[in-house]
Parts: structure tokens; C-alpha cells; sequence
């Protein structure tokens, strides 16, 4: 039953989560924009299982400096090729067109077109949720 629960609790949270990203990357369609600079771009593989795309940039709205580090509401995937196919249009250095969501300005991205991964993290909540019911019937 705690597994049926904790199934139940990881599904309700990625169905949260999958909703979150599909309105996020509706609503950053319409954000206003402000050019920024890239200040670092580049994949970190110090320690193999945390490999990640590394992009920041900084930005001004409003005379107050933000520093961002989303490209998009998209997954890049695990592998390196992946990663650095995210941060590739972004070197370091670079200007760059920032879409920052004017009721909080921190909230940033660079892409406000490329397509949300939410489908994926909503199959996987429904699934959990659908492992959570047979094993409480069970």
C-alpha cells in the first residue's frame, strides 16, 4: 500500500508538472523581449551521472540586471550530443534576444517557439497513476 501511495503521489505530481510546462510554453509566446548576453554556455560532464547543458546570460528590465539559464520549456535528452545541440546557437559571449515574463522578469527563456516535452511527463504521471490503482486493488 505506501508503494500504491508513493505511485499515486509521484504520478499527481508529474501530471502538475506536464501542465505547468504546456502553459508555460504557451504564455512565453507572448512575452516581451530584451537583448542579453550569453555569460557561459557549455556541457558539464565533470561528474558523468549529473552531465548537463550549463547556459547563463544576463539581462536588464526595468534598470534591474537578471541572469537567466533556460534556453526553452523543451527536454534536451541525456546524451552529450543532445546537450550540446542545446547551447550550440548560444556561445559564450553572444547576444541574444531574451523573452522574460513581465509579471516576474526572472522567469526567462531564449526559444519561445520550440515545443514543450509536457506529453512525455504527462504519459509518465497518467502511467504512475494507473500503477497506483492496480496495486491498491490488488
Amino acid at each position: 500500500m505506501v508503494f500504491a501511495a508513493f505511485s499515486l503521489l509521484a504520478g499527481a505530481a508529474l501530471v502538475w508538472l506536464s501542465v505547468w510546462l504546456k502553459l508555460r510554453s504557451q504564455q512565453c509566446r507572448q512575452w516581451p523581449s530584451v537583448m542579453g548576453r550569453v555569460t557561459e554556455s557549455r556541457v558539464d560532464d565533470a561528474r558523468l551521472e549529473t552531465t548537463k547543458p550549463i547556459l547563463r546570460y544576463h539581462y536588464e528590465v526595468g534598470g534591474q540586471t537578471y541572469v537567466g539559464f533556460r534556453a526553452s520549456f523543451s527536454g534536451y535528452g541525456v546524451s552529450r550530443a543532445a546537450m550540446e545541440s542545446v547551447i550550440k546557437p548560444y556561445p559564450q559571449g553572444s547576444r541574444v534576444r531574451v523573452y522574460y515574463n513581465p509579471r516576474h522578469p526572472a522567469s526567462a527563456v531564449l526559444d519561445n517557439t520550440a515545443p514543450s516535452d509536457w506529453p512525455y511527463w504527462l504519459s509518465f504521471g497518467v502511467g504512475f497513476q494507473v500503477l497506483a490503482v492496480y496495486l491498491a486493488l490488488r
